[in-house]
């Protein structure tokens, strides 16, 4: 009887050494099984974005992302009596789009709205006077700057001899258009300001014109040509140094598409055409 019961013992704890063995290599498969399935999906994202210029041009169109409220980098203009988005970040799409061959459409959205509509691949690039910021840079990819201005301020045109300090602004409203980076530097830089971000520069201007902020921070192209189209506006001459140049922002890791829009723009660059639209794009919306 006893080696019965031994025998028997000898059974269970073998069946229990069996069946814990094969529960951790259960899990030990299904962990492996999860990593690689995980290394699969990530790779097969790696891929879709390093192939966008093949599916720029297996779809026939480069969908731009800007906010069309900039001038003259980009703004709605009358052409022909139909109602359209011109400027010189526009230019440089078109040419974008005509180096891959393919049509140009422009979606025109809130500028804080364009880098998660770009992650999201709800657009292609953006191309709107984005400043390629470190933070901007975790999320995507940068192209050479294009583009490089000096900040300045636009205030009413009674104040412009007085409200031009950054002390004189103690106290005040400092506008900025919203998640740019004039809200950035009008927060580090005025700090004995209250800072109101808006999401379009138009708003901004009416809560100027209307005294509700006391001076709006704008690259300084920008600001001379809001200056030139409203007599009661003027831009006050402080200089608050360079926004850091404007670049073209696309998905991470995109490959031969970011080569590509980086030649397009050296090639621009180096054969005068560059300084060629920026000038015609300011004399544009300055209605000459």
């Amino acid at each position: 009887m006893k080696k019965l019961m031994s025998v028997m013992m000898i059974l269970v704890l073998m069946a229990m050494m069996f069946t814990g063995c094969s529960g951790s290599a259960t899990a030990d498969t299904t962990a492996a099984e999860t990593s690689a399935a995980e290394s699969t999906a990530t790779e097969t994202e790696t891929q879709a974005v390093a192939d966008k210029l093949q599916q720029i041009k297996d779809s026939g169109k480069l969908v731009l992302g800007t906010s069309a409220d900039y001038p003259p980098f980009e703004f709605h203009l009358e052409v022909d009596g139909k109602d359209t988005i011109v400027g010189f970040d526009i230019d440089i799409a078109n040419k974008i789009a005509a180096a891959i061959g393919v049509e140009l459409e422009i979606v025109d959205m809130k500028f804080e709205g364009l880098l998660p509509a770009l992650t999201a691949g709800k657009i292609d690039l953006i191309v709107s006077g984005m400043t390629p910021t470190d933070e901007r840079k975790q999320s995507v990819d940068f192209s050479v700057v294009y583009y490089d201005a000096r900040q300045t301020m636009l205030v009413a045109s009674d104040s412009k001899d007085v409200l031009n300090t950054i002390e004189a602004f103690a106290g005040k409203v400092i506008g900025a258009q919203k998640g740019s980076i004039q809200e950035t530097l009008a927060a580090t830089t005025f700090t004995a300001s209250e800072v109101k971000a808006i999401d379009k520069i138009p708003n901004l201007m009416m809560e100027l014109k209307t005294g509700k902020v006391d001076g709006l921070v704008l690259a300084e192209p920008v600001a001379k040509q809001y200056a030139a189209a409203n007599p009661d506006l003027a831009v006050n001459g402080l200089d608050l140094g360079s926004e850091g140049g404007s670049a073209v922002a696309v998905q991470k890791d995109s490959g031969a598409f970011l080569d590509l829009i980086n030649q397009t723009i050296e090639e621009m660059i180096s054969s005068g055409e560059m300084d060629q639209v920026i000038a015609d794009a300011m004399l544009l919306s300055e209605g000459e």
